[in-house]
């Protein structure tokens, strides 16, 4: 799902949608998928996910816990099913759920100043940028 949403940057719609979602579909291996699960199951994973009748799911996002800090990863929504909130209700799905099991401290990073109006809206403030660092040529 998110590869697809990932592969149209920014908030406009577009046509990738559930098709696209299922020709992309990769499952985990065994060991991976058991990863998961215990990351889930210690709190330090959490995922939501938005659903739209017969789509299924179009937006999703990963929370990451250390200690008492989470940050919100890999939000994203198909091209198809953009602007009707579901990257901002994925997103607070996901802090709300962070905050309530003890977390204090609640971060993410915004791919443009478009993606960071949706996390404005959900309560997040613009404290930094991030850096992102490339190989020397």
């Amino acid at each position: 799902m998110a590869q697809v949403g990932f592969g149209a940057p920014g908030t406009t719609t577009g046509d990738g949608g559930p098709a696209e979602r299922d020709a992309a579909l990769k499952l985990p291996d065994e060991s991976a998928l058991a990863r998961q699960l215990d990351d889930i199951r210690s709190g330090v994973r959490a995922y939501a996910y938005a659903e739209l009748p017969g789509q299924g799911i179009v937006a999703s996002g990963i929370s990451q816990r250390a200690g008492d800090v989470a940050e919100i990863a890999g939000v994203a929504t198909l091209p198809a099913a953009r602007r009707r909130g579901l990257a901002g209700a994925v997103t607070a799905l996901l802090a709300r759920q962070a905050l309530e099991h003890g977390v204090r401290t609640v971060f993410l990073s915004a791919a443009s100043d478009d993606v960071a109006r949706v996390y404005e809206r959900q309560g997040f403030d613009r404290v930094a940028t991030a850096c992102i660092a490339e190989p020397a040529a």
